[in-house]
């Protein structure tokens, strides 16, 4: 009886019992690596986000500091680009001379006709006018943008209030849209 109760402690595994327990661990080996995958493409795309949405929210503030000291507000392209001139209705384009004297302007430019390679649209910067420097990153797609101005051509301080809308490009299909709004008021008053 002894050696038959030693026997039965020696047995062991089957083999139908130690497939089943390998085909139980890759199922729950499949699972897991598929949950750690998508965490991984979840966080690259929120990485993707956060940078997209850093980069614009870096723009407008810059673009909200300067304003904010300038004057002679000029918004579309119309009458002349020096003299002050509301549009409350938007418009893509913006100029002002800022805190040194010296003439800045701003548009939006959905077409990428000054933007640069890798671009479909941006918020660009230029000191005379002519040469455009994009203040947006490629992967940032601008729907629509415009700016809006209330207030310069009277003798309150002016605001100008800068609406933009698109998408930040994750991969080659997947976006993430946003909607921005900020705005500036003159911290001068012009005398």
């Amino acid at each position: 009886m002894h050696h038959r109760r030693l026997l039965t402690m020696q047995r062991g595994f089957t083999l139908i019992e130690m497939l089943v327990s390998i085909a139980l661990f890759a199922v729950i080996m499949t699972m897991a690596l598929g949950a750690l995958l998508s965490l991984s493409v979840a966080d690259r795309r929120a990485e993707a986000v956060k940078s997209g949405m850093d980069n614009l929210t870096f723009a407008l503030d810059s673009m909200s500091r300067a304003i904010r000291t300038g004057s002679v507000y000029h918004c579309g392209t119309g009458g002349t680009i020096t003299a002050q001139q509301d549009c409350s209705f938007g418009d893509v384009y913006f100029t002002f001379v800022n805190a040194t004297g010296q003439q800045v302007y701003y548009q939006v430019d959905l077409t990428n006709s000054n933007c640069g390679t890798g671009y479909t649209s941006c918020i660009e910067r230029s000191s005379n006018g002519v040469t455009w420097t994009p203040i947006t990153s490629p992967d940032l797609v601008i729907n629509s943008g415009e700016f809006t101005v209330v207030g310069a051509s009277a003798t309150v301080q002016p605001t100008v209030f800068l609406t933009v809308t698109g998408s930040v490009i994750i991969s080659g299909t997947q976006q993430a849209n946003f909607y921005m709004q900020t705005d500036a008021t003159q911290r001068i008053y012009d005398l």
